[in-house]
């Protein structure tokens, strides 16, 4: 996810830098690709955590709640440094407009 981040990232570093912009629909699916991939991570890593209860639809709530119930869950199994985790994950998600705001401010 990190890497996949990065990469999307650049891309959309360089189209910035040349004047142009990224389409539309790579971006839109770049984001559900993210979010499927958090998703799936959150499933993954709860089964390492017994006091999260797992129903048996426990992914599918995952992707349909994944906003409100991602800072609950990395703050009930990790505390404070969850919500770094957190702002990691935001990081990485808007990493595209951060470098493209990097950019706008050394020109």
């Amino acid at each position: 996810m990190v890497a996949l981040s990065v990469l999307i990232g650049i891309y959309e570093g360089v189209l910035y830098w040349y004047g142009f912009e990224a389409t539309e629909s790579l971006l839109y699916l770049w984001q559900f690709v993210f979010v499927l991939l958090l998703v799936l991570w959150v499933d993954r890593d709860s089964k390492d955590h017994p006091e999260i209860y797992r129903p048996y639809d426990y992914g599918y709530l995952v992707l349909l709640f994944w906003i409100p119930y991602l800072p609950y869950y990395l703050w009930r199994t990790r505390g404070a440094l969850g919500l770094l985790a957190l702002g990691g994950f935001v990081g990485l998600f808007y990493i595209g407009y951060l470098i493209q705001l990097m950019i706008y401010i050394a020109r």
